[in-house]
This record gives C-alpha cells, structure tokens and sequence, in this order.
C-alpha cells in the first residue's frame, strides 16, 4: 500500500522454498502477526493523503466516500488473506493454485470496487491537486 511494490501470492511461491524464509509458514505468521496494526496504517496513510491533496470542506464529502471505500478493500483484503495462509501453508498444490485464482479474482473485485470512489474524490479535484494524486495513488497495485 504505501509503496515499493505488489507482492502476489503467483509471485512469491508456493512457501516451501527453504527454511527462515516461506518454507516454515514465516511470510504468513508474518503477514498475519502485523493484521492488528494494519488499521492504523490505513488510518496513517489516508491522513497523509488527505493532508497532501490538501481536501477542502466543499471536498470533504468525496474524501469521505474515497476514505471509506480505501477502508473497506482493506477489510476485505486482510480477510481474504486470512483464509488464504492456511491453504498456502498446508494445501496441495492444486489447492495452492486455487487459493491464488481467488485471491487474484477478490483483488480485481476489490480494485473495481475502489474506482467509483476514486473517481468521484479526482472529480473534485483541482489541477494541481490532481498532480498530488496522480503521484500517490495507484500506484502499488490500483492501491489508495
């Protein structure tokens, strides 16, 4: 979300490539160990936002709106994820494959969710505003 890149599940292994890396379920315990502090990041990010574009009160509304569908993907995202770290942790590779279609395919979802409000908050913007958000968001992935 806040820059460097998009990990895929397609990308990153199945998790058995060795040990002290995914081979011992590390990523996911990873991943899933840091889920509580995922809220305060997103809180972090869309504040950092808000005060880089500068949202004026006549913008607040499609702020607003952006903010809660960004808010929403996450959720949505941190739930898929959940289910998936089993499947990659102990699944067959069929089972493995599976978990990355549906993965990807609640990725597309969750991105075609987003563009309605992403839409509506660039409507509002100003040009130079505009500038702001074309540099910060989605760029990692379609991410906010």
């Amino acid at each position: 979300m806040m820059g460097g890149g998009c990990p895929s599940f397609g990308m990153m292994g199945h998790g058995r490539m060795g040990q002290g890396s995914w081979g011992d379920g590390g990523w996911f315990r990873g991943m899933m160990g840091r889920q509580p502090k995922m809220g305060a990041m997103v809180e972090g990010r869309l504040a950092y936002l808000k005060g880089e574009l500068n949202i004026t009160v006549e913008q607040q509304p499609a702020w607003d709106a952006y903010a809660s569908a960004v808010t929403g993907r996450v959720e949505l995202m941190q739930g898929m994820h959940e289910g998936m770290a089993k499947t990659m942790q102990t699944g067959t590779a069929t089972e493995r494959m599976d978990a990355r279609i549906s993965g990807m395919e609640a990725m597309l979802e969750s991105m075609k969710a987003m563009k309605p409000a992403t839409d509506g908050l660039y409507s509002v913007l100003k040009d130079e505003q505009k500038a702001v958000a074309d540099e910060l968001i989605g760029g990692d992935c379609g991410a906010f």
